[in-house]
């Protein structure tokens, strides 16, 4: 018995030499880990785009009910979109049209290891390839059997436009890998791998140099710094595991995005930013859920050398959100988020706590971190509409927020609508969203501190202090054709080179600050930001598609008379992977 406390205690005390911030961590993942013993089957989760999002809020609202899944909080579980799609098909008031049928078909397909054994002829292929290939619809490769489920698709994506206003080419070359799969209908797992070369248009290249990073990618490779064409060369992975820890508890483990909310943007967390770290933790019990996100960010505001290499140091985020299934047609969500960072220890375990008020923890310890709460709501009615929206609150101090313009009244909010089936239009859907963020929100006075990752914002691709309207018609006349129009419409009050008026979140709120009353939205800078794309898409085969896209993008400097316009044409054709919209 002594010689086996010791071994324990000789390996407990190697362990005490791992780095803390480490030790914690994954100490935590392994506890988590080991929790989950029983034999619940579990599912990966739904591609994260917006394709997919806008088929799972459409039938949703089809469905008539929230009660089947909570879509707030996405990406949502394979199974739960399967059992969606399969249950509306017998729903007779839905009233569904061929082409609604064609897609719940595709999206049973897409993940038919979900489908009974009725169901799943349907997803087999009818041009196998030595009887080992393209055996089922979606997949270039599956098996499966009793203990494991695997699939393996191929990712391209080649596409090429003109923008008639700098005379240029930019293009797209994407070519990679997706894997996923289950071991012993107990631990999933997914992964993909891209590498890319990408000629932005010019708008898109001055936002990266702006921020020093690319929109959703975050860390890419410029061949010549000093090109203005600015072609960027970059790999782009992400990966997690998932198990079931418990019939109603779902553990994520690994490196990807997240996305709170039902409209186009997101006030609260958005998939905008690189992909990150996080171990995410899903409870389902009935009307109820509640998702708690522990992630490790990247703030690029900080580079140290070290031994003549770059290392970007890490900051930390915690988000706790309540969703719950009021009615059929109400949902409402609760949500607070920390972020911080420049500790000693790493993740600081006080923010582990799954139950605690963020904001009571980050003032017991005396810190000066990030913290934010707010709601969202979603209503659904008549098998028509939806009505949903945000409010986030950064700051709060009664004395000081009835005052006209306090700086620190910091808050952003969201209204927007859909109606599916315009006019009794089979499969013309419209929606519409407002947007508006005050100056100062989501920045913060330390780097480790304000609300972004890898110097892309968590929220919003605007950072703060702006007005925005988006407006988005959907028609897709047949199963394989998909028409499509968005109009964003911006005004931003953008800052000097001197003064921070509030819209760049990667600024200290303290410097430079002109007043402490007297702020608007809009204030500083004026830049009004309109960009139209009208689109085509066709699917040719199972995930391979056609687009063409025309947009046209007008930016106006209040004051200057010479406007920015760029009207880009592209052509292009993807398997397996969601178009790259650049709506900014």
């Amino acid at each position: 018995m002594g010689l086996c406390l010791l071994k324990y205690f000789k390996i407990s005390t190697d362990y005490l030499n791992i780095p803390l911030r480490f030790r914690e961590f994954s100490l935590f993942v392994l506890l988590l880990f080991l929790w989950q013993l029983s034999g619940f089957a579990q599912s990966n989760f739904a591609p994260l785009n917006e394709e997919y999002s806008n088929l799972i809020e459409r039938y949703e609202i089809k469905s008539g009910s929230l009660l089947n899944l909570h879509t707030n909080i996405k990406p949502v579980r394979r199974k739960d979109l399967v059992k969606l799609s399969v249950d509306l098909e017998t729903d007779e008031k839905a009233k569904l049209s061929k082409t609604d049928r064609f897609n719940l078909v595709y999206l049973q397909n897409d993940s038919w290891e979900w489908l009974d054994d009725s169901k799943l002829p349907q997803s087999d292929s009818k041009k196998a390839i030595w009887k080992h290939l393209f055996i089922k619809k979606p997949d270039f490769y599956s098996a499966q059997n009793k203990e494991l489920d695997f699939h393996v698709s191929p990712i391209f994506q080649f596409s090429f436009a003109n923008d008639n206003q700098t005379k240029e080419t930019p293009y797209i070359n994407t070519r990679g890998i997706e894997l996923r799969g289950t071991l012993n209908k107990k631990l999933g797992f997914y992964s993909m791998f891209t590498e890319n070369q990408i000629l932005y248009p010019e708008y898109v290249r001055l936002y990266g140099r702006q921020y020093k990073a690319n929109p959703y990618e975050g860390f890419t490779k410029i061949p010549n710094a000093d090109s203005s064409k600015y072609l960027a060369d970059f790999f782009s992975a992400r990966g997690y595991i998932t198990f079931q820890a418990l019939k109603s508890v779902q553990i994520q483990f690994g490196h990807d995005k997240n996305f709170i909310g039902s409209g186009i943007r997101s006030m609260i967390l958005s998939d905008f930013s690189a992909p990150y770290l996080h171990l995410k933790v899903l409870t389902n019990i009935g009307r109820f859920q509640y998702m708690n996100l522990f992630a490790q960010l990247t703030n690029k505001q900080i580079p140290v050398a070290v031994d003549g290499t770059e290392q970007l140091p890490p900051k930390y985020f915690s988000l706790h959100h309540l969703s719950i299934n009021l009615s059929r047609n109400l949902n409402i969500g609760l949500f607070e988020s920390i972020v911080f960072g420049k500790r000693q220890v790493g993740f600081d375990i006080n923010y582990l706590n799954p139950m605690i008020l963020l904001r009571f923890v980050e003032g017991h310890l005396g810190s000066v971190d990030n913290s934010i709460a707010g709601a969202n709501f979603k209503y659904n009615f008549k098998r028509h509409f939806s009505i949903y929206g945000q409010f986030v609150l950064d700051e709060f101090n009664l004395k000081y927020f009835k005052k006209d313009g306090w700086w620190a009244k910091k808050y952003a909010a969201q209204i927007g609508t859909r109606y599916i089936d315009l006019f009794d239009i089979k499969n013309l859907d419209f929606q519409a969203e407002f947007n508006l963020v005050r100056p100062y929100m989501y920045s913060h006075n330390s780097t480790y501190s304000n609300y972004v990752n890898y110097n892309l914002p968590l929220a919003h691709p605007l950072g703060a202090n702006f007005k925005e309207l988006l407006l988005v018609g959907r028609y897709q006349p047949s199963g394989r054709l998909l028409l499509n129009f968005t109009a964003m419409i911006a005004q931003q009050g953008k800052d000097s080179n001197i003064i921070n008026w509030g819209g760049d979140i990667l600024r200290n709120y303290n410097f430079t600050r002109p007043s402490d009353y007297g702020n608007e939205i809009g204030q500083g800078q004026k830049v009004y930001t309109k960009n139209y794309q009208m689109g085509v898409s066709y699917m040719l085969t199972h995930n391979l598609f056609a687009d063409l896209k025309v947009q046209n993008r007008n930016t106006n400097l209040f004051g200057n008379a010479d406007d920015k316009k760029n009207t880009i044409f592209s052509l292009g054709l993807r398997w397996n992977t969601s178009q790259r919209h650049f709506l900014f």
